[in-house]
């Protein structure tokens, strides 16, 4: 389970997490892709909730991160819509928060960035939450 002074402590901690830039969102959820905690640096996009909401979903709801979810789609030859569900993207930003069993805990995602710079700082936020 992700315990919310986890999200707190690492929101807090956001704008030293993300360095200099452009101004970002953070989306986490639990394992189903509910979220649990949602937040956005000042100047923030209105559309990078969106996208930040959906990496998140899409981490936790397929456990793996949402560049490998992609992958996976052009691998397979598949789309987005083959899986039935509108609230997934497979827009790199978004990674599965694991336990230190390896245990599916949810997904975060950050959204305002390029790409790969969203799922670096994902990916430390993460390592934040990790009971």
């Amino acid at each position: 389970m992700i315990r919310q002074t986890s999200i707190l402590s690492a929101f807090q901690d956001l704008q030293e997490l993300a360095g200099p830039g452009a101004p970002v969102c953070v989306c986490v959820t639990d394992e189903h892709g509910f979220i649990l905690g949602y937040t956005q640096m000042d100047g923030s996009s209105s559309r990078s909730f969106t996208m930040a909401r959906a990496k998140a979903y899409t981490a936790a709801r397929m456990g793996q991160s949402t560049a490998a979810f992609h992958e996976r789609l052009v691998r397979e030859h598949l789309s987005l819509a083959d899986f039935g569900d509108t609230l997934m993207t497979s827009v790199q930003g978004g990674v599965p928060v694991r336990g230190k069993g390896g245990e599916l805990l949810g997904g975060v995602a950050v959204s305002g960035r390029r790409p790969a710079e969203d799922e670096a700082l994902a990916l430390r936020i993460a390592e934040r939450l990790i009971p």
